[in-house]
């Protein structure tokens, strides 16, 4: 520490120096690398070999980024010393209930109890959605369609008939007069607004001609002007929901962040808060609850000012570190390092009955790569549908085993795990590979028999559904690890699957979902990534149009001429049974519907509320062409594989993610014949006017205009937000946010910060020794969601 002092002056000093004086300093490479080597990144310590020779601007260049490390360093130090101190204060208030809080009234109690609040923590990162303005206002000068709080003198109240507006309340601020409406009659408004009273109401202002009014103001009884944060309703549904149930979160939720966001510990690294000019922890609680009284309020719902940026930050930071720590542990691990044999391998190839796509190409050499090296593959292969993961799949098991390895690979269901197994000993059929399928419909004698063979090491390749991970299979030398469709099982039974190998296996995870690229930054940061993103040669697009319901017929005739074929029809509904709140096609009614439209043909029905045996039996009756047409709700599988099915219908278009019918029209065209996705909507949108349906019918639009699942999902996630793409990202990985919404434009530059500081951190200090406090912090929050428990 004493020579990072030194190095310090020294370079203090010289960047003192004028640019004359500057160029004529020589020997400063030789004395700092002897008082700081080994300390650097490998860049700079390059950059510094050369820096005597360098012009003025560039050695100050370069003595700037220096000097900017050693205080890196410096301030880790006495972060680390601060951090030590704090761990005494975290559990003061941080954990306390939120029942232990005397100042809170039991009516404010009770409203945290609704959102799911149990304590201060909770409360601090209980994030408002939005903001409404509050603040004391003139009403001469806001406009049309602005809201406000204003103080005013009561007039004149009186019930008057215009359709539903029952009374009408004339008041005065500062001699101009405007009327509040209101459409009920009750008792109390004459109370309240009495002749001469001084009042205080809030809403949103109408204009008509030179005429001011307030329909169905909210009536204020406390000193309620000011920002106040609109917080959204979950969690406890037998607590009645309330405005004043708003009001007593509200109030709760200031009192807390107000009197104990300073016992709150600040987990950021100093550097991180300076380098980006970040408010501490305790300011930005306290402000994202109770803005300034002179806040933009424009700025604060873009979420653009320092304390919510300082928070979404910290949020995306976390989340990172926890990624980019974990992924740097695992690949300190030992693993079973793969030769790649190539003349094996050109052979494979040559030897399937298609040719690879050149992405096919270069993702197989990513995986090989990974393979050859004896530390962990970690890789996440987003392929779109029909873009050939499971060949690469088998290709890359080939090499592992003809290593004397073997390979596991788990689907989510037994159709898929069937497909793959088929697919498999298609490919590798002339390689001689023992390749078994371990499902839970095999007899116990069936089982018992491949468990042995397996823990004998008598099997190369084992394909299954969560029956591997049973106690029972035990294996002699798993080296490689295949998971498909990842977000379809927890991190427990991905867990499970990886801890029956003796070391760390490789594990390659395999998605046909099209994750943008933020989505996939945010959600996979632990993992590398590959993308499929070539149809393989000949593979037709599936040619998608939108039809409105008057159109029905011209579509029934399209049908019957793909059956005529010998084609068979998968039509798609999004509900099982009616609902009261919805005039949604069922598939029950969908079904007896199309059975009636073809009454000469055979239709199944599938559904959600079946049992998984029953589905996989309806999947292989219909893959057997037991029937024309599949009437099913969402539930047909991703991957599930129909060669002959040409004809893909989604009922009630308008209701689904745009990912979503274009993972569901990848059903249809895998085998030799053309595909066709018709998109059935309401004639309401037919000539529609309405924003939202217009909207609407542009979001469709782009299925028919391209069959790019990555275009498609940027585009979803650009019209619809993240929750259609998220959904199954998240749901793998269980991660969730309070305040970062990764729609907004901020978010995502606050992402990119976040990792660049998160991989810094983890490069300088991988174990965050130095940052105790940090470390604790993230263990909490991600050890169950992205298992780096048992790495640290």
């Amino acid at each position: 520490m004493e020579n990072l002092q030194k190095a310090k002056q020294i370079i203090e000093k010289t960047l003192s120096y004028d640019d004359i004086l500057l160029s004529r300093v020589k020997g400063l490479s030789n004395t700092l690398n002897d008082l700081i080597y080994g300390v650097l990144p490998k860049d700079l310590y390059e950059d510094l070999q050369y820096i005597d020779g360098l012009s003025p601007a560039k050695k100050r260049a370069i003595l700037k980024m220096v000097n900017d490390y050693i205080d890196l360093i410096l301030n880790k130090k006495t972060l680390k010393q601060q951090e030590k101190k704090d761990i005494k204060k975290l559990p003061i208030e941080r954990f306390r209930q939120i029942t232990e809080f005397k100042e809170l009234k039991p009516i404010e109690k009770r409203a945290l109890k609704k959102v799911g609040i149990k304590n201060a923590e909770d409360a601090f990162f209980y994030i408002p959605k939005r903001y409404e303005d509050r603040r004391l206002k003139d009403i001469q000068k806001v406009k049309d369609g602005e809201t406000g709080t204003f103080e005013c003198k009561v007039i004149e109240t009186k019930k008057i008939n215009k359709g539903k507006i029952k009374v009408e309340v004339v008041v005065e601020q500062k001699g101009n007069r405007f009327s509040l409406y209101f459409f009920h009659d009750k008792p109390f408004l004459f109370t309240f607004f009495r002749k001469d009273k001084v009042v205080k109401i809030f809403g949103k202002v109408k204009v008509y001609g030179k005429e001011k009014s307030i329909l169905q103001p909210e009536l204020l009884n406390e000193d309620f002007e000011g920002i106040f944060g609109v917080y959204s309703l979950r969690g406890d549904s037998n607590i009645k929901i309330t405005s004043q149930t708003l009001n007593h979160l509200r109030r709760a939720l200031i009192k807390i962040s107000q009197k104990y966001a300073d016992y709150y510990p600040d987990i950021l690294p100093s550097y991180i808060l300076e380098k980006y000019g970040f408010p501490d922890i305790s300011e930005s609680i306290k402000n994202i609850h109770k803005p300034p009284e002179n806040e933009n309020i424009d700025k604060l719902n873009d979420f653009e000012t320092d304390y919510q940026k300082r928070l979404i930050f910290q949020e995306l930071f976390i989340l990172q570190l926890a990624q980019k720590y974990k992924k740097y542990h695992i690949q300190k691990e030992p693993s079973y390092k793969i030769k790649i044999d190539l003349d094996l391998l050109e052979e494979a190839i040559k030897s399937l009955p298609f040719e690879l796509t050149n992405a096919q190409k270069r993702v197989l050499k990513e995986i090989l790569d990974d393979l050859s090296r004896d530390f962990p593959m970690n890789r996440l292969v987003q392929g779109d549908v029909g873009s050939g993961k499971t060949v690469i799949a088998a290709l890359s098991a080939l090499m592992v085993a003809k290593n004397g390895y073997q390979v596991a690979v788990m689907a989510p269901t037994e159709i898929l795990a069937n497909q793959h197994y088929k697919n498999f000993v298609n490919f590798l059929q002339k390689f001689n590979l023992n390749i078994k399928l371990l499902t839970g419909s095999l007899s116990q004698k069936e089982k018992k028999e491949i468990y042995q063979d397996i823990k004998d090491g008598k099997v190369d390749i084992v394909i299954g559904t969560h029956a591997l991970i049973e106690d029972d299979v035990e294996f002699k030398n798993l080296a490689f690890v295949i998971i498909d469709e990842q977000h379809r099982f927890g991190v427990e039974q991905r867990k499970r699957l990886t801890d029956k190998s003796h070391k760390y296996p490789h594990t390659m995870v395999m998605t046909a979902t099209p994750i943008p690229r933020t989505m996939a930054l945010a959600y996979f940061g632990d993992l590398d990534k590959s993308i499929i993103d070539e149809l393989p040669k000949g593979r037709k697009p599936v040619k998608t149009a939108i039809l409105f319901e008057s159109e029905r017929n011209y579509l029934y005739k399209k049908v019957r001429e793909e059956i005529e074929k010998g084609r068979q029809v998968f039509v798609i509904y999004p509900l099982i049974e009616e609902s009261e709140k919805s005039d949604l096609k069922s598939a029950m009614e969908g079904y007896k519907h199309w059975k009636e439209a073809f009454p000469d043909k055979e239709a199944f029905l599938l559904h959600g509320k079946m049992k998984q045996e029953e589905k996989d039996r309806i999947m292989r009756a219909f893959l057997a062409k037991e029937a024309h047409i599949l009437v099913s709700t969402t539930v047909i599988e991703v991957g599930v594989d129909v060669p002959n099915a040409s004809v893909m219908v989604i009922e009630e278009a308008h209701r689904f993610g745009l990912s979503q019918i274009h993972q569901l029209r990848g059903r249809v065209g895998r085998g030799q014949y053309e595909g066709f996705c018709f998109l059935m909507v309401p004639d309401e949108f037919k000539n529609a006017t309405e924003p939202s349906r217009l909207k609407t019918l542009e979001r469709l639009k782009i299925l028919v205009r391209t069959n790019d699942g990555f275009k498609i999902a940027e585009e979803d996630l650009r019209l619809r937000g993240a929750g259609d793409i998220a959904g199954t990202a998240q749901s793998g990985k269980n991660i969730d946010f309070s305040i970062v919404d990764l729609e907004r434009p901020i978010d995502l530059i606050l992402m990119e910060d976040a990792i660049k500081e998160a991989e810094n951190l983890i490069k300088q200090d991988p174990e965050l020794t130095n940052f105790p406090l940090l470390k604790q912090y993230m263990l909490e929050k991600y050890k169950d969601k992205l298992d780096i428990v048992n790495i640290a």
